[in-house]
C-alpha cells in the first residue's frame, strides 16, 4: 500500500491536473444596508492570522450536482446574510472591511484525477491540494472568499473554499458553509449574528516568531484515531488519576508528548515546549443569545509549558485540562480580546518550542450537503504555512478523530513511528 501511495503522489505532483473552465464574481442577492457598509473587526478578529484557511469537501459520483446556476444563486443569497465575506479590506493594517458588495470569486474547474486519489491521501502535499483550491499568501488576493467547484474525470466533485481567517474561526466557517448548503437545498437557515467589540485601529497585535522557519522543511501527515482507542487511553488515565479529560484533550496531549520526544531524539537533548490550544468561547459569553449562530473569531487559547526532561503523559493532560477549566469568565467579545492579547504577548516572549492545536471536532463540516449527499471526506488546511501545527477533525464515519499534523520533516519521520501504535487507517 505504501509503494502504491508513493507512486500516486509522484504522479499527482508531476503534472498540472486542473483547468479553469469558468470564472465569475458572485455578489449578494440584496445590497448591504448603508449602516453595515463598514465592518469593524473585533480585537479577537484582528489577532487572527492574516491568512486564508482552506476547506475541501469531496462528494461521490452522482447525478445530483445538476444546474450550477442554483449553486451560484444560493451563494448569492447566503452572502446577503454573511455580508462581510463579500467585502474587501480597506488596507492590510486597518481592522476594517469595506462591505460594498464586491462579491466572491467562483470558479468551475476540470480536474484530470479521481476522487479516490484524494480520499486515501495521507501525505497532504501543498502542491497537490493547490490543484483543488489556491494557496494564496496574505495580500496576494483581494478576495476574502474564493470557491472552486472541481469536476473529476470519474464524475465526482470537490468543493474547495478558501476563507480569510480574519472573518471567523472554524465554527463560523462551518456555519457559513452549512448555511449555503441549506439554501441550495431550498431550506431556510438561521441568520448569523456578528458579535463585535469597539473598533481599535491602533492596537499592536504581536506577531509570533516561529523560530528557525527559514532553515527547516515541514511535512504534513494525517492520522486516524478510533473512539475505541481514545476511550482505551481515557480508561487507563482515569484509573490512575482523578482527571476526566475529553477525547480531544487526550489526543492533543498524546500528540504533544510524541512530538516533543521526536524533537528530543533528533537533537539529542530536551528543551521546554509550549502547547497553545484554541478554545471556543461561545457558550461562555453568548449563552443566552443563540451562540450557535454567533459569527466571527470567538475563541481564546489555553497554553501549557512542559519543561525539559522526561515527559509524563498524565501530567501533560492534567495541565491542559486544568488550564482549559481555569480560563476566566468574560462578559463580551471585547473582554475576550483583551484576555487573548495578554496571552499572545506571553507566548510571543516565550523561548520554548511551540505547538499550536485547534479542534474542529463536533463542528458540522460533514453535514455540508448541497443535495449531493454528505461529503466522503473533508480536508481542512491551516493558513499558517510554518511552525508546528495540529488540527483535529471528525473522521468521515464519525467514529474517531483525524489529526492533521505538521512538524519539521526529520522530526515527522520519528514521530510517525511512535504515533502509529495508536492510530489506524480508517478511510
Amino acid at each position: 500500500m505504501t509503494m502504491i501511495m508513493t507512486r500516486l503522489l509522484r504522479c499527482l505532483r508531476s503534472k498540472q491536473l486542473h483547468t479553469i473552465v469558468y470564472r465569475e464574481t458572485i455578489k449578494q442577492s440584496s445590497p448591504t444596508p448603508p449602516h453595515l457598509k463598514t465592518h469593524n473587526l473585533s480585537l479577537v478578529d484582528q489577532m487572527a492570522p492574516n491568512t486564508m484557511v482552506r476547506f475541501i469537501f469531496f462528494y461521490k459520483n452522482n447525478t445530483n450536482v445538476g444546474d450550477i446556476n442554483i449553486l451560484k444563486k444560493s451563494l448569492s443569497e447566503t452572502l446577503t446574510s454573511y455580508y462581510p465575506f463579500a467585502g474587501r479590506f480597506l488596507a492590510p493594517s486597518m481592522p476594517i472591511i469595506d462591505c460594498s458588495d464586491q462579491g466572491v470569486e467562483f470558479l468551475e474547474v476540470s480536474n484530470d484525477s479521481r476522487l479516490r486519489d484524494f480520499v486515501v491521501m495521507k501525505d497532504l502535499d501543498e502542491s497537490i491540494l493547490d490543484q483543488l483550491i489556491p494557496n494564496y499568501a496574505a495580500g496576494d488576493n483581494p478576495n476574502l472568499v474564493e470557491v472552486w467547484l472541481n469536476h473529476f474525470k470519474c464524475g465526482a466533485v470537490a468543493l474547495g473554499v478558501s476563507i480569510s481567517h480574519k472573518l471567523g474561526d472554524g465554527f463560523t466557517m462551518a456555519n457559513f458553509l452549512n448555511h449555503w448548503a441549506t439554501v441550495t437545498r431550498g431550506g431556510y437557515p438561521k441568520t448569523p449574528t456578528f458579535w463585535l467589540s469597539a473598533s481599535k485601529s491602533n492596537i499592536e497585535v504581536p506577531e509570533y516568531d516561529f523560530k528557525g522557519i527559514d532553515r527547516v522543511k515541514y511535512a504534513t501527515r494525517t492520522f486516524m484515531f478510533t473512539n475505541s482507542k481514545l476511550n482505551e487511553l481515557k480508561n487507563k488515565l482515569v484509573s490512575t488519576s482523578s482527571v476526566k479529560p475529553t477525547r480531544v484533550e487526550i489526543l492533543s496531549s498524546l500528540i504533544f508528548k510524541s512530538a516533543m520526544e521526536a524533537a528530543t531524539t533528533l537533537s539529542g537533548s530536551s528543551q521546554p515546549a509550549t502547547m497553545c490550544h484554541v478554545v471556543n468561547m461561545r457558550k461562555k459569553i453568548i449563552e443566552k443569545n443563540r451562540p450557535e449562530i454567533a459569527a466571527g473569531n470567538i475563541c481564546t487559547i489555553a497554553d501549557i509549558t512542559v519543561d525539559s526532561g522526561e515527559i509524563n503523559f498524565t501530567e501533560v493532560i492534567a495541565k491542559l485540562r486544568k488550564e482549559i477549566m481555569e480560563i476566566k469568565e468574560v462578559r463580551n467579545v471585547e473582554e475576550l480580546g483583551e484576555m487573548l492579547l495578554n496571552k499572545f504577548s506571553t507566548v510571543s516572549d516565550d523561548q520554548s518550542r511551540t505547538y499550536t492545536f485547534s479542534s474542529l471536532c463536533r463542528f458540522p463540516f460533514y453535514q455540508v450537503d448541497f443535495g449531493w449527499g454528505k461529503p466522503v471526506r473533508v480536508i481542512a488546511k491551516s493558513g499558517v504555512s510554518d511552525g508546528n501545527v495540529v488540527q483535529l477533525v471528525d473522521t468521515p464515519s464519525g467514529d474517531g478523530i483525524e489529526a492533521i499534523v505538521r512538524l519539521e520533516e526529520e522530526e515527522m519521520a520519528i514521530f510517525e513511528k511512535d504515533i502509529l501504535a495508536y492510530s489506524q487507517d480508517m478511510i
